[in-house]
């Protein structure tokens, strides 16, 4: 009985631990906007998971998922891409940028990121 339990607890943790490596968390800062540097730009913390894929913005005890987004994953380049009426984001994982745009406001908004 022992063992069992232990097998199970085992197999829980690991899957755990993977399911955490795919969970990113970054503090990320507008550099510009529309080609325009920006200085002390907002700063937002996304947490950012590539198996749902799902995105949400806020802090360590608050974050709120994004409102009729759609989301996909490209494994191959290292991006996840958001959808919603208004506003399209891709966030480049390998170099810790995400880039919002709006097509409608001609608004293009890019964001340098670290993970936390």
């Amino acid at each position: 009985m022992k063992k069992l339990v232990l097998i199970f607890l085992s197999i829980f943790f690991i899957n755990s631990a993977l399911a955490m490596a795919k969970t990113l968390i970054w503090q990320c800062q507008v550099m510009q906007i529309n080609d325009k540097k920006q200085i002390n730009g907002k700063i937002n913390k996304y947490k950012i998971d590539v198996a749902t894929p799902m995105v949400w913005v806020g802090d360590e005890t608050r974050w709120s998922g994004f409102s009729n987004t759609q989301f996909s994953y490209d494994k191959d380049n290292h991006t996840l891409s958001s959808s919603s009426k208004l506003w399209n984001g891709i966030y480049y994982l390998v170099e810790r940028k995400i880039i919002f745009t709006n097509n409608e406001a001609d608004l293009k908004v890019f964001y340098q990121c670290n993970i936390l």
